[in-house]
Protein backbone atom coordinates (compact mmCIF):
# COMPACT_ATOMS: atom_id res chain seq x y z
CA UNK A 1 0.00 0.00 0.00
CA UNK A 2 1.32 3.43 -0.91
CA UNK A 3 1.22 6.49 1.26
CA UNK A 4 -0.44 9.68 0.08
CA UNK A 5 1.85 11.67 -2.28
CA UNK A 6 4.15 8.68 -2.72
CA UNK A 7 5.25 8.15 -6.31
CA UNK A 8 5.36 4.56 -7.50
CA UNK A 9 7.12 3.72 -10.77
CA UNK A 10 6.96 0.47 -12.67
CA UNK A 11 9.63 -0.77 -15.03
CA UNK A 12 8.09 -2.41 -18.12
CA UNK A 13 11.45 -3.82 -19.20
CA UNK A 14 11.01 -7.04 -17.28
CA UNK A 15 13.05 -10.04 -18.33
CA UNK A 16 11.94 -12.32 -21.11
CA UNK A 17 12.28 -16.06 -21.48
CA UNK A 18 11.87 -15.74 -25.28
CA UNK A 19 14.94 -16.90 -27.15
CA UNK A 20 15.58 -15.27 -30.50
CA UNK A 21 16.21 -17.60 -33.40
CA UNK A 22 18.06 -14.89 -35.29
CA UNK A 23 17.36 -13.75 -38.81
CA UNK A 24 16.52 -16.38 -41.40
CA UNK A 25 18.98 -16.65 -44.28
CA UNK A 26 17.99 -14.54 -47.28
CA UNK A 27 18.06 -15.94 -50.82
CA UNK A 28 20.36 -14.23 -53.33
CA UNK A 29 17.42 -13.90 -55.72
CA UNK A 30 13.68 -14.55 -55.83
CA UNK A 31 13.91 -16.06 -59.32
CA UNK A 32 11.96 -19.33 -59.37
CA UNK A 33 10.83 -19.00 -55.74
CA UNK A 34 7.36 -19.04 -54.19
CA UNK A 35 6.63 -15.83 -52.26
CA UNK A 36 4.10 -15.88 -49.43
CA UNK A 37 2.13 -12.83 -48.33
CA UNK A 38 0.80 -12.80 -44.76
CA UNK A 39 -1.70 -10.05 -43.99
CA UNK A 40 -2.81 -9.12 -40.49
CA UNK A 41 -6.21 -7.90 -41.78
CA UNK A 42 -5.64 -4.22 -41.04
CA UNK A 43 -7.17 -1.91 -43.65
CA UNK A 44 -5.11 -1.90 -46.86
CA UNK A 45 -2.56 -4.46 -45.63
CA UNK A 46 -3.53 -6.90 -48.40
CA UNK A 47 -3.33 -4.12 -51.00
CA UNK A 48 0.12 -3.15 -49.75
CA UNK A 49 1.34 -6.74 -49.90
CA UNK A 50 -0.09 -7.25 -53.40
CA UNK A 51 1.67 -4.09 -54.58
CA UNK A 52 4.94 -5.40 -53.13
CA UNK A 53 4.36 -8.75 -54.86
CA UNK A 54 3.68 -6.98 -58.18
CA UNK A 55 6.96 -5.07 -57.86
CA UNK A 56 8.82 -8.29 -57.06
CA UNK A 57 7.26 -10.05 -60.05
CA UNK A 58 8.47 -7.23 -62.31
CA UNK A 59 12.01 -7.52 -60.94
CA UNK A 60 12.27 -11.31 -60.52
CA UNK A 61 10.89 -14.43 -62.13
CA UNK A 62 8.75 -15.27 -59.09
CA UNK A 63 7.27 -18.74 -59.55
CA UNK A 64 4.09 -18.18 -57.53
CA UNK A 65 2.54 -15.88 -54.91
CA UNK A 66 0.61 -17.43 -52.01
CA UNK A 67 -1.68 -15.17 -49.96
CA UNK A 68 -2.83 -15.71 -46.38
CA UNK A 69 -4.72 -13.49 -43.95
CA UNK A 70 -4.38 -14.20 -40.24
CA UNK A 71 -7.67 -12.42 -39.54
CA UNK A 72 -6.57 -9.97 -36.84
CA UNK A 73 -3.59 -7.84 -35.91
CA UNK A 74 -4.34 -8.61 -32.25
CA UNK A 75 -3.39 -12.27 -32.28
CA UNK A 76 -0.54 -14.32 -33.73
CA UNK A 77 -1.15 -16.29 -36.89
CA UNK A 78 -2.47 -19.80 -36.17
CA UNK A 79 0.25 -22.44 -36.01
CA UNK A 80 -1.32 -24.36 -38.90
CA UNK A 81 -1.23 -21.24 -41.10
CA UNK A 82 2.45 -20.70 -40.31
CA UNK A 83 3.20 -24.36 -41.00
CA UNK A 84 1.33 -24.19 -44.32
CA UNK A 85 3.22 -21.07 -45.41
CA UNK A 86 6.54 -22.61 -44.34
CA UNK A 87 5.79 -25.73 -46.37
CA UNK A 88 4.51 -23.97 -49.50
CA UNK A 89 6.71 -20.87 -49.66
CA UNK A 90 10.39 -20.13 -50.01
CA UNK A 91 10.01 -16.64 -48.47
CA UNK A 92 7.15 -14.90 -46.67
CA UNK A 93 6.48 -11.18 -46.43
CA UNK A 94 4.23 -9.78 -43.75
CA UNK A 95 3.05 -6.21 -43.34
CA UNK A 96 0.66 -3.90 -41.59
CA UNK A 97 -1.05 -0.90 -43.15
CA UNK A 98 -3.83 1.56 -42.54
Amino acid sequence: MTQENELVTLDPRGGSTHKSGGIAPRPDSLDGLVVGLLSNNKPNSELLLRDVADMLKRQYAVKEVVEANKGSHRVPAPAQMIADLAERCDVVITATAE
